[in-house]
């Protein structure tokens, strides 16, 4: 995230450096400040817009599978790996706070797995967030995430090591005031992904950039039996974000 990111139905502020499972949150007083004076700022390509990526020309998009594993829905997950962008990134618990934005990682280089959203092997929408940039450290886990495009690998490496494929979909641009929360870290019909992170400008009035960047992607299954139960995340009392701001701990507003 450009700040701290991720879901939930008002989650779309994500600020400082976090990517949201579809990413960036609010920013808080020790993570989400832009980058600091002096710190060395890499080259990045501009964010895509509201319209779908075109995929590259080299790499063919596979076809989505819906179905889930309750071998898979059983484990914890361990680390995010996005071979096209170099993360390789250790993933924290986080869920929604009482005012209903999402929390967001304490560090630079994690990214949080919320719980208001699915785990993989389960049909629904894994929201994961990470952030752009943080205060004193510069570019985060998600500073490229804006790079990826339709075809591009995403992968979760589980507690007992086992891996699951995801294959993006679409890179999308969101005004933090006016995404669709719901529809970025709500429920799906097939086995999803959504990876959040802040984009746009930083307004150091409220420590919060103005937009996000969602990447959307869906699980890729080949050469394997699945179990016809096809487990699907729980839904009933669990509470969703409403707005796209994550916050930290210390949250400066």
């Amino acid at each position: 995230m450009r700040k701290q990111l991720l879901y939930l139905i008002a989650v779309l502020s994500l600020a400082g450096g976090m990517v949201l499972a579809v990413v960036s949150f609010t920013a808080t007083g020790s993570q989400e400040e832009p980058l600091a004076i002096g710190a060395p700022l890499p080259t990045r390509v501009p964010a895509t817009a509201t319209v779908t990526a075109e995929p590259r020309p080299d790499e063919p998009t596979p076809t989505p599978t819906p179905q889930g594993d309750p071998r898979l829905a059983a484990l914890d997950i361990n680390r995010l790996v996005i071979p096209g962008i170099n993360v390789d990134a250790p993933i924290v618990v986080l869920g929604v706070l009482p005012d209903g934005t999402m929390a967001s990682p304490d560090g630079p280089e994690e990214v949080a797995w919320y719980t208001f959203s699915a785990k993989p092997g389960q049909i629904g929408n894994v929201v994961l967030s990470g952030h752009l940039d943080y205060i004193d450290y510069g570019a985060a886990v998600f500073w490229d995430l804006n790079t990826l495009r339709p075809g591009d690998e995403l992968h979760l490496i589980l507690e007992d090591d086992t891996e699951v494929t995801y294959v993006v979909e679409s890179v999308r641009e969101y005004d933090e005031a006016t995404a669709p929360v719901q529809d970025i870290v709500g429920p799906t019909a097939n086995e999803s992904i959504t990876l959040i992170t802040c984009s746009g400008s930083f307004d150091p009035s409220n420590l919060h950039y103005n937009r996000r960047l969602v990447v959307r992607g869906s699980r890729m299954v080949a050469d394997q039996t699945l179990s016809p139960e096809k487990p699907e995340a729980p839904t009933t009392g669990v509470s969703l974000p409403t707005n796209l701001t994550p916050k930290g701990s210390i949250t400066v507003s």
